[in-house]
């Protein structure tokens, strides 16, 4: 309904292109409104944790702190429920890929009496130092990716405006005047 709304307006202010327009723009919208909510960083989880755990709280209080912060995350959700029910370890199971090592080193660091913001200050460093290396990668690839756009681009135009001068002068010494 909603496109056909926007096709008629689009009709009315721009003609058969306003109309394809506005269809356009409102399946944009309604493609936007259906993409799913990405998980959070794993990196903010770990600083909401760490925060938790260094204010005093237990690691069952920490993690419930954190699913409230992140309501989104629910994976982060069923693991504190099943942790404040049946204990970290019974949780592993229930945590996805990139929050079983979180919970799995909770649980160990719970188990042998390490202590627990140490433990997700390790994690978190490491994190930083993962995402630290892949902007790095990124950044050390940006000249080869920018080769292309570089010479189909920018180069036609530096030659034009090198050698512009010297041809209209050349051009201006065979046939006269061009004005």
């Amino acid at each position: 309904m909603t496109k056909v709304l926007a096709a008629s307006v689009g009709m009315v202010v721009g003609g058969p292109l306003g109309a394809l327009a506005g269809g356009g723009l409102a399946m944009l919208f309604e493609l936007r409104a259906r993409r799913p909510e990405r998980d959070p960083p794993m990196t903010l989880v770990l600083l909401l944790l760490l925060v938790e755990l260094r204010s005093g709280l237990s690691v069952l209080a920490a993690l419930l702190g954190v699913a409230e912060s992140l309501p989104r995350y629910a994976s982060l959700r069923r693991v504190s429920r099943v942790a404040l029910v049946s204990g970290l370890l019974a949780a592993i199971p229930h945590a996805d890929e990139r929050l079983r090592p979180v919970v799995s080193q909770l649980a160990r660091a719970q188990r042998t009496g390490a202590s627990l913001s140490g433990a997700v200050r390790r994690m978190l460093d490491t994190e930083l130092a993962s995402a630290r290396a892949t902007r790095i990668a990124r950044a050390r690839s940006l000249p080869v990716r920018l080769m292309v756009p570089v010479t189909l681009l920018m180069l036609p135009g530096l030659v034009v405006l090198l050698y512009a001068p010297s041809l209209l002068a050349m051009f201006e010494d065979l046939t006269g005047v061009l004005s």
